[in-house]
């Protein structure tokens, strides 16, 4: 089966250089308008098995294989693989809400439908720029159930957002991201132990002040 992935952005940040592991094809709202250009993407993409990706993310190691062994299991799924940042769960699945959608996988048509759905309410949510939660009542409305995969296979690169308030800090960073957990040899379904977090924890701290003195020196 062949997945394509698309990136969603406003144009205005460079990519980590971990997107080099996957072909990709950028998806840019430059109006940001994220409602409307979300909804405008989504159906876009409608035709196709793809993954839809932000532009402020670090992709694990092996992420194009790691991804489609997950997908090929579960191909009409709607797949999130990205949710609560500190919360430990096992890979389940459930009806709406995404926590956060920075990386899904939408098997053909069904971006279509959820576009067609989210144009339909997106007027009863008034000013709000979290195309997010005008998802979720789409895919509750349409009964669309989604599987929400751990371990995170990406990990969040954001510690200003664009598309809300300048400044506003909006780093949703997780633990169980797979490269910690590698790099921790830690098993995820032994990831929740005390001893596990404060381990994985201060993996995710010495990689954000790599992270912060890359950014120093460029």
């Amino acid at each position: 089966m062949e997945i394509k992935y698309y990136v969603r952005t406003t144009g205005e940040r460079k990519l980590d250089d971990s997107y080099n592991q996957i072909k990709y094809e950028l998806l840019v709202d430059t109006e940001h308008q994220p409602v409307d250009s979300f909804i405008r993407m989504l159906s876009q993409i409608g035709n196709e098995n793809a993954v839809l990706l932000e532009d402020d993310l670090i992709l694990c190691k092996n992420f194009k294989e790691e991804i489609e062994n997950v997908i090929n299991n579960h191909p009409t799924e709607v797949i999130n693989f990205f949710t609560q940042p500190n919360y430990w769960f096992e890979t389940h699945t459930r009806l709406a809400p995404f926590e956060y959608n920075q990386c899904t996988y939408y098997p053909k048509g069904i971006g279509k439908q959820i576009a067609e759905a989210m144009n339909n309410i997106k007027g009863t949510f008034f000013q709000n720029r979290l195309w997010s939660i005008v998802e979720n009542a789409a895919l509750s409305n349409l009964g669309i159930t989604h599987l929400q995969y751990r371990p995170c296979l990406i990990q969040h690169n954001d510690f200003n957002s664009i598309l809300k308030s300048p400044g506003h800090l909006a780093r949703r960073d997780t633990i169980y991201f797979k490269d910690y957990l590698d790099e921790c040899n830690i098993d995820y379904k032994d990831a929740y132990t005390s001893e596990n977090r404060y381990k994985l924890n201060n993996c995710r701290l010495k990689h954000i002040q790599k992270l912060k003195l890359a950014s120093t020196q460029k």
